[in-house]
């Protein structure tokens, strides 16, 4: 072979190594990015008594991104969720997304059902920079004030407790309430909305506490008798709610409750406290739209138990779902040549999006990164939970 022919070789191999070179770069340059997949990182309670809540959670956004694999995926990449346990403990969530961030190397983080870990988590996800969208935690402070990284599409404590407001100043002849509450962030956050909100011609007669994990309400229900409100409003979470209830019916409180989202679950929380006798004139608000089992529901029910044939369809099946429709629509106005900042903007232009089974439109400005602040109410009518309507509708005997 002549010495011409060599250099020209010799040149073309230069050319093909600085080709390979470069395109192994520009593949690398971007964590959690290759050219057949997109890796999110997830965590939740997959351990743990609250796990009864987060495996049909975390299912619900996988459930969705294993819908967008099945049809093409995002410019010809698949979603590839990595999950993992919090086990609604903070420090184990720090360790959660700490190993998301570095040894797994994820292009953004979906994921968080406890608000308390969350938080633990949240300094560490932005310190690298990472897009976080809330799986389901509800605390406002999370995302706001706003920061660059952070974003919900839950519903957060406080548009919990302005919708209930909202409710109760639109039943009839409603003049006097009681309150009962934990006495934790949680419920300090939404019952100070509800509060700012209400009807001020609406009395507050008591506000009684109630703690965690109680197996008798005897005394509030009693002491909330003697007042005879026209309406109780709780702030308290569904094994506490279930209690409550069952008492308040016992000892002849039968007006109607008026409770937060974490109560959605009639169903669940009819089977809690004895039947659904014991639920009735119950209202819950809610995030979502319909429960699951409705005809309004039938989509997002069927794309759930096409990933998960073998669960118990439940709202909490739902939770996690409006989150990952924010990110695969960010992720498809981003562009093929995706990047974190591409991803960043894509998401802070977020205006309108269908919410899939959630009750809002899907609304982010670089000002506000609380997605959905809106909801509606659920309560039991002819023995089905049914959406009675974000104000009152007089309910069918």
């Amino acid at each position: 072979m002549s010495m011409q022919a060599l250099r020209r070789l010799s040149g073309l191999a230069s050319i093909g190594l600085v080709l390979c070179v470069g395109g192994s770069a520009a593949w690398s340059a971007e964590p959690g990015i290759a050219p057949d997949k997109i890796k999110i990182g997830m965590f939740g309670p997959l351990t743990g008594p609250v796990s009864l809540w987060g495996y049909p959670i975390n299912n619900g956004a996988i459930a969705v991104y294993n819908h967008v694999n099945a049809t093409g995926g995002i410019y010809g990449r698949k979603i590839e969720v990595v999950d993992e346990d919090d086990a609604c403990d903070p420090a184990k969530a720090v360790a959660a997304v700490k190993k998301l961030i570095v040894r797994e190397d994820v292009f953004a983080i979906h994921g968080g059902t406890c608000s308390a870990t969350v938080m633990a988590a949240k300094d560490d996800i932005i310190e690298a920079k990472m897009p976080y969208v809330v799986m389901a935690a509800t605390l406002d402070k999370i995302s706001s004030p706003v920061n660059k990284y952070i974003y919900t599409t839950t519903m957060p404590g406080s548009g919990d407790g302005s919708v209930m407001a909202r409710f109760v100043a639109s039943m009839p002849q409603v003049k006097t309430i009681a309150i009962v509450k934990h006495s934790d962030e949680w419920a300090d956050t939404k019952a100070d909305a509800f509060s700012a909100a209400l009807d001020k011609k609406i009395k507050v007669v008591a506000t009684e506490q109630i703690d965690r994990k109680v197996t008798d309400a005897v005394s509030q229900a009693v002491r909330i008798k003697q007042l005879n409100p026209d309406v109780v409003i709780a702030f308290t979470y569904p094994a506490e709610t279930a209690v409550l209830l069952r008492d308040a019916r016992k000892y002849g409180l039968t007006v109607p409750f008026v409770a937060t989202t974490s109560v959605m679950d009639l169903a669940d929380l009819s089977q809690r406290a004895g039947g659904v006798d014991v639920v009735k004139q119950v209202y819950a608000a809610s995030f979502l739209a319909s429960p699951p089992g409705s005809s309004a529901s039938a989509k997002w029910d069927e794309i759930y138990k096409a990933s998960f044939p073998n669960d118990k369809l439940q709202t909490l099946s739902f939770f996690g779902m409006s989150g990952a429709l924010l990110v695969v629509d960010a992720l498809r106005r981003a562009g093929p040549d995706l990047t974190r900042e591409k991803f960043i903007q894509a998401l802070e232009t977020t205006k309108d999006l269908d919410a899939g089974p959630a009750y809002c439109k899907i609304s982010i400005t670089p000002e506000n990164h609380q997605g959905c602040t809106q909801g509606t109410v659920w309560s039991f009518v002819d023995g089905k939970v049914v959406p009675v309507g974000a104000t009152w509708i007089e309910p069918k005997q």
